[in-house]
């Protein structure tokens, strides 16, 4: 076994070497990497230690880690207020950070209609009718409200969810 297989294999004794090699690789909200370095055995203590000394030294930080994954979401997997508060909430995000990071309602709206229109080149050999409901489907489970929902297939088609439904 050669000399960097053998290093890849070991395990850090120190729970910071250990924090530092996982954010080497992406950004970990503190809640995520204390979860991560639970599961490796480490003590509470130890943990609690690294994490603090991360967030000191500003290598750990939930704000941060909030707006690069909401600004990742608005590029590659455009989501809704509601998803966007939800995905934040399983990553151990505070309420009032999640409040600051996410999108403004006209954002959430711009997001929905770029988002519905290009699914509905995808759909365009389909009735008027299942483009509808397919879209509408779309944008709820990425976590658009219906709100902004409504606004979109009615700028879209020309009328409301109300009177098509």
């Amino acid at each position: 076994m050669t000399r960097k297989q053998n290093q890849k294999n070991q395990k850090p004794n120190n729970p910071k070497e250990r924090a530092v090699r996982l954010l080497s690789y992406r950004n970990y909200t503190s809640a995520e990497l204390r979860e991560r370095l639970e599961r490796e055995d480490y003590s509470l203590d130890e943990i609690e230690s690294a994490i603090g000394w991360l967030e000191e030294i500003g290598y750990l930080n939930d704000q941060t880690t909030a707006e690069l994954w909401v600004d990742h979401r608005n590029r590659f997997r455009p989501t809704g207020i509601y998803g966007l508060k939800r995905e934040l909430e399983q990553k151990g995000v505070d309420a009032e950070i999640i409040d600051a990071v996410i999108n403004t309602p006209e954002e959430d709206y711009d997001l929905a209609l770029k988002l519905a229109k290009t699914r509905l080149e995808r759909l365009k050999n389909l009735p008027t009718q299942k483009q509808y409901q397919r879209t509408a489907g779309l944008l709820q489970r990425r976590g658009f409200s219906w709100d902004v929902i409504n606004k979109v297939l009615g700028s879209l088609f020309n009328s409301s969810l109300d009177t098509d439904l």
